[in-house]
């Protein structure tokens, strides 16, 4: 699947701004390595093309095109199981950077359809990850303090960091296997 994103975004830079495929791939390469290596993380291709001038809106209705999850991801039911039970002692929240279709297609895929309380995508106010607002109107709409706020992420400066910085507890994962082990149900 990030291969497919990789192309996507090589294929939206390129209609965009008008420059030989060859030449976009070569940009978003050299200005991901660039961003990685300034933030530590892994960096997504929305902050990416962003960072480069292409307006989101613009990027996910290029990425609707060119990728569906469904094709990659398969639903894991320990995760959907672990998910379910703590549903039933907190509100489960999604912070995404994704647009709402992209999200909905996700959690089709993995079969979290209806788990989540709330979600909020790049859609709900028009920002992105790791902008600290993203995180306040999300917490305001939720009635939440930023100590009762668990944000759990796989993406330190995109995730983490902003939420740290308010107050939030933080867990960082790499995979749908980290929530899994975390909980003992």
């Amino acid at each position: 699947m990030k291969r497919r994103y990789a192309e996507a975004a090589y294929l939206t830079f390129h209609h965009y701004k008008k420059v030989p495929l060859s030449r976009a791939r070569t940009i978003i390469i050299k200005r991901k390595e660039e961003l990685e290596k300034e933030t530590g993380s892994p960096m997504a291709y929305t902050l990416i093309l962003k960072s480069l001038g292409v307006p989101i809106e613009v990027w996910h209705r290029e990425n609707i095109k060119y990728v569906d999850p469904g094709e990659f991801l398969t639903s894991d039911p320990r995760l959907v199981r672990t998910l379910k039970h703590l549903k039933k002692r907190y509100k489960l929240a999604i912070f995404t950077n994704n647009n709402r279709i992209q999200t909905g297609r996700v959690l089709k895929a993995l079969n979290l359809e209806g788990v989540f309380d709330h979600i909020y995508t790049y859609n709900s106010f028009n920002l992105l990850k790791p902008n600290p607002e993203f995180f306040k109107r999300a917490m305001l709409e939720l009635h939440a303090r930023p100590e009762e706020c668990l944000i759990v992420g796989d993406c330190y400066s995109v995730d983490l960091a902003p939420a740290k910085n308010l107050g939030m507890n933080i867990f960082e994962v790499k995979g749908p296997v980290d929530i899994i082990r975390a909980t003992s149900f």
